[in-house]
Protein backbone atom coordinates (compact mmCIF):
# COMPACT_ATOMS: atom_id res chain seq x y z
CA UNK A 1 0.00 0.00 0.00
CA UNK A 2 2.96 2.35 0.51
CA UNK A 3 3.43 2.41 -3.24
CA UNK A 4 -0.07 3.77 -3.70
CA UNK A 5 0.39 6.46 -1.03
CA UNK A 6 3.49 7.66 -2.89
CA UNK A 7 1.49 7.80 -6.10
CA UNK A 8 -1.26 9.80 -4.31
CA UNK A 9 0.53 12.17 -1.93
CA UNK A 10 -2.34 14.67 -1.51
CA UNK A 11 -5.20 13.88 0.88
CA UNK A 12 -8.58 15.51 1.48
CA UNK A 13 -8.74 17.05 5.01
CA UNK A 14 -12.44 16.16 5.27
CA UNK A 15 -12.55 12.46 4.34
CA UNK A 16 -8.90 11.43 3.86
CA UNK A 17 -9.31 10.41 0.20
CA UNK A 18 -5.98 10.67 -1.62
CA UNK A 19 -5.16 12.18 -5.03
CA UNK A 20 -2.25 12.31 -7.43
CA UNK A 21 -2.63 16.05 -8.03
CA UNK A 22 -3.22 18.85 -5.51
CA UNK A 23 -5.72 20.52 -7.86
CA UNK A 24 -7.94 17.43 -7.66
CA UNK A 25 -8.43 18.07 -3.93
CA UNK A 26 -9.90 21.52 -4.58
CA UNK A 27 -12.34 20.01 -7.08
CA UNK A 28 -13.10 17.01 -4.84
CA UNK A 29 -13.88 19.21 -1.81
CA UNK A 30 -16.82 20.69 -3.69
CA UNK A 31 -18.52 17.36 -2.99
CA UNK A 32 -18.28 18.16 0.74
CA UNK A 33 -19.19 21.85 0.44
CA UNK A 34 -21.89 21.33 -2.19
CA UNK A 35 -20.34 24.10 -4.27
CA UNK A 36 -21.31 23.98 -7.96
CA UNK A 37 -19.88 27.22 -9.38
CA UNK A 38 -20.40 26.41 -13.06
CA UNK A 39 -24.04 27.07 -13.99
CA UNK A 40 -25.83 26.14 -17.21
CA UNK A 41 -27.29 29.24 -18.86
CA UNK A 42 -30.14 27.18 -20.34
CA UNK A 43 -31.54 25.30 -17.33
CA UNK A 44 -29.63 26.66 -14.35
CA UNK A 45 -28.14 23.32 -13.33
CA UNK A 46 -24.83 23.62 -11.48
CA UNK A 47 -21.64 21.60 -11.94
CA UNK A 48 -18.43 21.07 -10.01
CA UNK A 49 -16.17 21.64 -13.03
CA UNK A 50 -16.15 23.64 -16.23
CA UNK A 51 -15.61 20.52 -18.33
CA UNK A 52 -18.74 18.90 -16.86
CA UNK A 53 -20.74 22.02 -17.70
CA UNK A 54 -19.41 22.03 -21.26
CA UNK A 55 -20.46 18.41 -21.82
CA UNK A 56 -23.88 19.11 -20.31
CA UNK A 57 -24.47 22.17 -22.51
CA UNK A 58 -24.01 19.98 -25.59
CA UNK A 59 -27.33 18.33 -24.69
CA UNK A 60 -29.05 21.70 -25.17
CA UNK A 61 -27.13 22.77 -28.27
CA UNK A 62 -27.03 19.35 -29.94
CA UNK A 63 -23.31 19.91 -30.58
CA UNK A 64 -21.40 16.72 -31.45
CA UNK A 65 -17.84 17.88 -32.15
CA UNK A 66 -16.18 14.47 -32.49
CA UNK A 67 -16.69 13.06 -35.99
CA UNK A 68 -15.66 9.68 -37.40
CA UNK A 69 -13.27 10.23 -40.30
CA UNK A 70 -14.50 7.03 -41.98
CA UNK A 71 -18.30 7.24 -41.92
CA UNK A 72 -18.93 10.78 -40.66
CA UNK A 73 -20.95 9.78 -37.58
CA UNK A 74 -20.60 12.36 -34.80
CA UNK A 75 -20.38 12.09 -31.02
CA UNK A 76 -20.50 14.41 -28.01
CA UNK A 77 -17.65 12.70 -26.16
CA UNK A 78 -14.30 11.62 -27.57
CA UNK A 79 -14.36 8.26 -25.76
CA UNK A 80 -17.57 7.37 -27.62
CA UNK A 81 -15.83 8.10 -30.92
CA UNK A 82 -12.88 5.91 -29.89
CA UNK A 83 -15.24 3.02 -29.15
CA UNK A 84 -17.06 3.60 -32.45
CA UNK A 85 -13.82 3.31 -34.44
CA UNK A 86 -13.64 -0.35 -33.40
CA UNK A 87 -16.50 -1.08 -35.80
CA UNK A 88 -14.29 -0.07 -38.74
CA UNK A 89 -11.27 -2.18 -37.82
CA UNK A 90 -10.59 -4.83 -40.49
CA UNK A 91 -10.55 -7.74 -38.02
CA UNK A 92 -14.20 -6.97 -37.09
CA UNK A 93 -15.97 -7.66 -40.40
CA UNK A 94 -19.26 -8.85 -38.85
CA UNK A 95 -21.35 -5.72 -38.27
CA UNK A 96 -24.65 -5.59 -36.36
CA UNK A 97 -27.38 -4.26 -38.65
CA UNK A 98 -29.20 -2.69 -35.68
CA UNK A 99 -26.52 -0.71 -33.83
CA UNK A 100 -23.45 -0.97 -36.09
CA UNK A 101 -21.18 -2.67 -33.55
CA UNK A 102 -18.51 -4.89 -35.17
CA UNK A 103 -17.25 -8.38 -34.25
CA UNK A 104 -14.39 -10.58 -35.39
CA UNK A 105 -16.48 -13.77 -35.57
CA UNK A 106 -19.99 -14.51 -36.83
CA UNK A 107 -20.78 -16.41 -33.61
CA UNK A 108 -20.00 -13.29 -31.55
CA UNK A 109 -22.39 -11.24 -33.68
CA UNK A 110 -25.09 -13.90 -33.28
CA UNK A 111 -24.79 -13.75 -29.49
CA UNK A 112 -24.76 -9.92 -29.52
CA UNK A 113 -27.92 -9.83 -31.62
CA UNK A 114 -29.83 -11.38 -28.72
CA UNK A 115 -29.59 -8.00 -26.99
CA UNK A 116 -31.87 -6.61 -29.70
CA UNK A 117 -34.18 -9.63 -30.14
CA UNK A 118 -34.55 -10.41 -26.43
CA UNK A 119 -33.67 -14.08 -26.98
CA UNK A 120 -32.42 -15.79 -23.78
CA UNK A 121 -31.67 -19.45 -24.59
CA UNK A 122 -30.16 -20.50 -21.23
CA UNK A 123 -32.90 -21.04 -18.62
CA UNK A 124 -32.60 -21.92 -14.93
CA UNK A 125 -34.62 -25.01 -14.01
CA UNK A 126 -35.13 -23.75 -10.43
CA UNK A 127 -36.60 -20.29 -10.94
CA UNK A 128 -37.07 -19.92 -14.71
CA UNK A 129 -34.67 -16.99 -15.06
CA UNK A 130 -32.99 -17.00 -18.49
CA UNK A 131 -29.68 -15.66 -19.80
CA UNK A 132 -28.36 -14.27 -23.06
CA UNK A 133 -24.71 -15.08 -23.32
CA UNK A 134 -23.44 -18.51 -22.34
CA UNK A 135 -24.03 -21.68 -20.37
CA UNK A 136 -21.44 -20.55 -17.81
CA UNK A 137 -23.62 -17.56 -16.94
CA UNK A 138 -26.45 -19.95 -16.06
CA UNK A 139 -24.07 -22.10 -13.99
CA UNK A 140 -22.95 -19.04 -12.02
CA UNK A 141 -26.58 -18.05 -11.40
CA UNK A 142 -27.51 -21.52 -10.11
CA UNK A 143 -25.11 -21.00 -7.19
CA UNK A 144 -27.65 -18.53 -5.77
CA UNK A 145 -29.90 -21.58 -5.28
CA UNK A 146 -27.25 -24.04 -4.05
CA UNK A 147 -25.33 -21.55 -1.88
CA UNK A 148 -22.03 -22.75 -3.40
CA UNK A 149 -19.15 -20.25 -3.04
CA UNK A 150 -16.10 -21.87 -4.67
CA UNK A 151 -13.91 -18.75 -4.98
CA UNK A 152 -11.99 -17.78 -1.82
CA UNK A 153 -10.09 -14.54 -1.28
CA UNK A 154 -6.33 -15.04 -0.91
CA UNK A 155 -6.15 -12.15 1.58
CA UNK A 156 -9.07 -12.98 3.91
CA UNK A 157 -11.52 -15.82 4.52
CA UNK A 158 -14.40 -14.47 2.40
CA UNK A 159 -15.80 -16.71 -0.32
CA UNK A 160 -17.74 -15.81 -3.46
CA UNK A 161 -20.04 -17.50 -5.95
CA UNK A 162 -18.51 -15.70 -8.96
CA UNK A 163 -14.87 -15.36 -10.01
CA UNK A 164 -15.49 -11.79 -11.17
CA UNK A 165 -16.81 -10.87 -7.72
CA UNK A 166 -13.63 -12.29 -6.18
CA UNK A 167 -11.44 -10.22 -8.52
CA UNK A 168 -13.30 -7.02 -7.60
CA UNK A 169 -13.15 -7.88 -3.89
CA UNK A 170 -9.39 -8.51 -3.91
CA UNK A 171 -8.82 -5.03 -5.31
CA UNK A 172 -10.07 -3.77 -1.94
CA UNK A 173 -6.96 -5.38 -0.45
CA UNK A 174 -4.49 -4.38 -3.16
CA UNK A 175 -5.84 -0.84 -3.60
CA UNK A 176 -5.40 -1.00 -7.38
CA UNK A 177 -7.59 1.69 -8.99
CA UNK A 178 -5.88 2.61 -12.28
CA UNK A 179 -8.74 4.60 -13.85
CA UNK A 180 -9.20 8.18 -12.62
CA UNK A 181 -11.80 10.82 -13.39
CA UNK A 182 -10.34 13.97 -14.93
CA UNK A 183 -13.18 16.06 -13.47
CA UNK A 184 -13.10 15.17 -9.77
CA UNK A 185 -10.03 12.94 -9.40
CA UNK A 186 -11.99 9.92 -8.17
CA UNK A 187 -10.34 6.62 -9.11
CA UNK A 188 -11.80 3.28 -10.18
CA UNK A 189 -10.68 -0.31 -10.51
CA UNK A 190 -12.40 -0.85 -13.87
CA UNK A 191 -12.80 1.21 -17.04
CA UNK A 192 -16.56 0.66 -17.33
CA UNK A 193 -17.04 1.97 -13.78
CA UNK A 194 -15.25 5.18 -14.75
CA UNK A 195 -17.40 5.51 -17.89
CA UNK A 196 -20.55 5.18 -15.78
CA UNK A 197 -19.21 7.64 -13.20
CA UNK A 198 -18.51 10.27 -15.87
CA UNK A 199 -22.25 10.42 -16.56
CA UNK A 200 -22.75 11.92 -13.09
CA UNK A 201 -20.80 14.93 -14.38
CA UNK A 202 -22.43 15.16 -17.81
CA UNK A 203 -25.97 14.36 -16.68
CA UNK A 204 -26.30 11.76 -19.42
CA UNK A 205 -28.79 8.93 -18.76
CA UNK A 206 -28.77 6.74 -21.88
CA UNK A 207 -30.74 3.77 -20.51
CA UNK A 208 -34.50 4.42 -20.59
CA UNK A 209 -37.30 2.30 -19.13
CA UNK A 210 -39.86 1.16 -21.70
CA UNK A 211 -42.58 0.97 -19.02
CA UNK A 212 -42.27 4.55 -17.67
CA UNK A 213 -40.35 7.74 -18.37
CA UNK A 214 -37.38 7.10 -16.04
CA UNK A 215 -33.81 6.98 -17.38
CA UNK A 216 -30.59 5.69 -15.82
CA UNK A 217 -26.82 6.11 -16.14
CA UNK A 218 -26.05 2.37 -16.13
CA UNK A 219 -27.72 -0.75 -17.56
CA UNK A 220 -27.63 -2.42 -14.15
CA UNK A 221 -29.72 0.40 -12.69
CA UNK A 222 -32.27 -0.06 -15.48
CA UNK A 223 -32.43 -3.83 -14.89
CA UNK A 224 -33.04 -3.34 -11.17
CA UNK A 225 -35.69 -0.70 -11.86
CA UNK A 226 -37.49 -2.90 -14.42
CA UNK A 227 -38.08 -5.50 -11.71
CA UNK A 228 -40.44 -3.00 -10.05
CA UNK A 229 -42.70 -3.37 -13.10
CA UNK A 230 -42.23 -7.13 -13.61
CA UNK A 231 -42.20 -8.16 -9.94
CA UNK A 232 -39.18 -10.37 -10.66
CA UNK A 233 -37.16 -11.45 -7.59
CA UNK A 234 -34.27 -13.50 -8.98
CA UNK A 235 -32.06 -13.57 -5.86
CA UNK A 236 -33.10 -16.35 -3.48
CA UNK A 237 -31.72 -17.10 -0.03
CA UNK A 238 -30.34 -20.65 0.10
CA UNK A 239 -31.16 -20.93 3.82
CA UNK A 240 -34.81 -19.86 4.01
CA UNK A 241 -35.96 -19.47 0.38
CA UNK A 242 -36.88 -15.80 0.65
CA UNK A 243 -36.44 -13.93 -2.66
CA UNK A 244 -35.23 -10.40 -3.43
CA UNK A 245 -35.16 -8.14 -6.48
CA UNK A 246 -31.59 -6.96 -5.82
CA UNK A 247 -28.45 -8.93 -4.99
CA UNK A 248 -27.46 -6.34 -2.38
CA UNK A 249 -30.68 -6.93 -0.46
CA UNK A 250 -30.02 -10.67 -0.51
CA UNK A 251 -26.51 -10.11 0.89
CA UNK A 252 -27.90 -7.94 3.68
CA UNK A 253 -30.53 -10.59 4.44
CA UNK A 254 -27.95 -13.41 4.51
CA UNK A 255 -26.16 -11.70 7.40
CA UNK A 256 -29.10 -12.75 9.57
CA UNK A 257 -28.19 -16.40 8.90
CA UNK A 258 -24.40 -15.91 8.98
CA UNK A 259 -24.66 -14.03 12.28
CA UNK A 260 -22.53 -11.14 10.97
CA UNK A 261 -23.02 -8.04 13.13
CA UNK A 262 -21.97 -4.40 12.92
CA UNK A 263 -21.09 -3.25 16.44
CA UNK A 264 -21.30 0.33 17.66
CA UNK A 265 -17.92 1.42 19.13
CA UNK A 266 -19.66 3.80 21.56
CA UNK A 267 -22.25 1.49 23.12
CA UNK A 268 -23.15 -2.19 23.20
CA UNK A 269 -25.69 -2.14 20.38
CA UNK A 270 -25.12 -4.19 17.22
CA UNK A 271 -26.84 -4.18 13.85
CA UNK A 272 -27.26 -6.54 10.91
CA UNK A 273 -26.76 -3.72 8.40
CA UNK A 274 -23.91 -1.23 8.04
CA UNK A 275 -26.44 1.46 7.08
CA UNK A 276 -28.35 0.89 10.33
CA UNK A 277 -25.14 1.30 12.33
CA UNK A 278 -24.36 4.50 10.42
CA UNK A 279 -27.78 5.95 11.25
CA UNK A 280 -27.48 4.88 14.89
CA UNK A 281 -23.98 6.35 15.29
CA UNK A 282 -25.36 9.81 14.56
CA UNK A 283 -27.05 9.65 17.98
CA UNK A 284 -23.54 9.72 19.47
CA UNK A 285 -22.02 12.29 17.13
CA UNK A 286 -25.05 14.58 16.98
CA UNK A 287 -24.76 14.71 13.19
CA UNK A 288 -27.99 15.79 11.45
CA UNK A 289 -27.23 15.81 7.70
CA UNK A 290 -30.86 16.02 6.53
CA UNK A 291 -32.05 19.63 6.80
CA UNK A 292 -35.55 21.02 6.27
CA UNK A 293 -35.52 23.69 3.55
CA UNK A 294 -38.49 25.47 5.17
CA UNK A 295 -37.41 25.92 8.79
CA UNK A 296 -33.81 24.71 8.77
CA UNK A 297 -34.29 21.98 11.37
CA UNK A 298 -31.86 19.04 10.99
CA UNK A 299 -32.48 15.32 11.25
CA UNK A 300 -30.25 12.28 11.57
CA UNK A 301 -32.34 10.17 9.17
CA UNK A 302 -33.95 10.97 5.83
CA UNK A 303 -37.15 9.21 6.94
CA UNK A 304 -37.47 11.61 9.89
CA UNK A 305 -37.14 14.56 7.52
CA UNK A 306 -39.90 13.18 5.27
CA UNK A 307 -42.25 12.80 8.25
CA UNK A 308 -41.38 16.31 9.40
CA UNK A 309 -42.10 17.80 5.98
CA UNK A 310 -45.61 16.33 6.11
CA UNK A 311 -46.33 18.57 9.11
CA UNK A 312 -45.46 21.63 7.03
CA UNK A 313 -47.69 20.35 4.24
CA UNK A 314 -50.53 19.68 6.70
CA UNK A 315 -50.32 23.21 8.15
CA UNK A 316 -50.22 24.71 4.66
CA UNK A 317 -53.32 22.70 3.67
CA UNK A 318 -55.19 23.82 6.79
CA UNK A 319 -54.25 27.45 6.20
CA UNK A 320 -55.37 27.32 2.57
CA UNK A 321 -58.68 25.73 3.61
CA UNK A 322 -59.29 28.41 6.24
CA UNK A 323 -58.37 31.15 3.78
CA UNK A 324 -60.80 29.82 1.19
CA UNK A 325 -63.68 29.78 3.75
CA UNK A 326 -63.32 33.39 4.82
CA UNK A 327 -60.52 35.56 3.54
CA UNK A 328 -61.39 38.50 5.82
CA UNK A 329 -61.57 36.47 9.02
CA UNK A 330 -58.43 34.46 8.28
CA UNK A 331 -55.59 34.98 10.72
CA UNK A 332 -52.68 32.85 11.75
CA UNK A 333 -51.28 32.64 15.26
CA UNK A 334 -47.56 32.93 15.62
CA UNK A 335 -47.66 29.67 17.58
CA UNK A 336 -48.83 27.84 14.44
CA UNK A 337 -46.13 29.19 12.13
CA UNK A 338 -43.85 26.63 10.48
CA UNK A 339 -40.82 27.92 12.42
CA UNK A 340 -42.47 27.77 15.87
CA UNK A 341 -44.03 24.41 15.05
CA UNK A 342 -40.54 23.02 14.49
CA UNK A 343 -39.13 24.56 17.66
CA UNK A 344 -41.78 22.82 19.78
CA UNK A 345 -41.43 19.53 17.87
CA UNK A 346 -39.84 16.61 19.64
CA UNK A 347 -36.37 15.58 18.57
CA UNK A 348 -36.28 12.77 16.03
Amino acid sequence: MKTHFKEKPYSCPDCGKRFINENYIQIHQRIHTGERPFLCSQCGRGFHTASSLKLHEMQHSGERPFACSICGKTFRINSYLTAHYQTHIKDRPFICSVCGKGYSRAEELKVHHRLHTGERPYECGECGKSFIYRQAELRDHQRTHTGERPYQCSFCDKRFALSGTLVRHERLHTGITPYHCSDCGKTFAQQWTLTTHMRTHTGEKPYSCTQCDKSFVAPGELRRHTRIHTGEKPYTCADCGRSFNQSGRLREHEKIHFGEKFDCPECEKSFTRASSLKNHFRLHTGERPYGCDICGRGFSRSQSLRLHRRKHEQIQTEEEAAFSVNNDDFSQSDDNSPINMCITDKND
